[in-house]
């Protein structure tokens, strides 16, 4: 969808909560073998401090997944990620749970997924991203695709533009 800068202004600069998928979003979605260890996946730094400087604006970040890995686990944890929700089969139940506890609207937040299985909760949002490799359903359905790839930056880019455009 890509909306024009002046209709996401008004969304972006509402944005109390950013939650993101972690598969396919904070990842490039592969997933490695690693003996003794597991599955595992890669993140980037980049979108680390992304997030960190969102965190650091005052804005709430959250994770909703459908998959659980101790690697995302422990990334969640290493960037101070308290609103963590793995394995979820129903994103909205749990996106209606922590609208709830953090007591904010559907309006105040953000989400970034990249799968059919996000389409309902980034409708339910006021500010929806995904990155490109999305599919079609998804990247029509989204306010803001990014051009960065998945794991490569994408996340770092939705937060780079969200911070740009809140304080403008």
């Amino acid at each position: 969808m890509n909306l024009a800068l002046d209709a996401l202004k008004p969304r972006v600069s509402r944005l109390r909560v950013m939650i993101f998928d972690i598969d396919g979003t904070l990842t490039d979605g592969r997933i490695f073998w690693v003996p003794q260890s597991g599955w595992t996946q890669q993140y980037s730094v980049r979108d680390g401090m992304g997030i960190k400087r969102l965190q650091e604006a005052g804005l709430e970040v959250a994770a909703i997944s459908g998959g659980d890995s101790l690697s995302a686990q422990m990334r969640m944890q290493s960037l101070g990620i308290q609103h963590v929700h793995f394995g979820s089969q129903d994103k909205v139940a749990h996106f209606e749970q922590l609208l709830q506890l953090l007591q904010v609207d559907a309006a105040d937040c953000g989400y970034m997924g990249d799968e059919l299985v996000d389409l309902p909760l980034l409708r339910a949002v006021g500010f929806s991203a995904a990155p490109p490799e999305s599919p079609d359903e998804v990247r029509a359905a989204v306010h803001y695709v990014a051009q960065r790839p998945a794991g490569f930056g994408a996340a770092r880019e939705v937060c780079d533009f969200i911070l740009r455009h809140r304080a403008a």
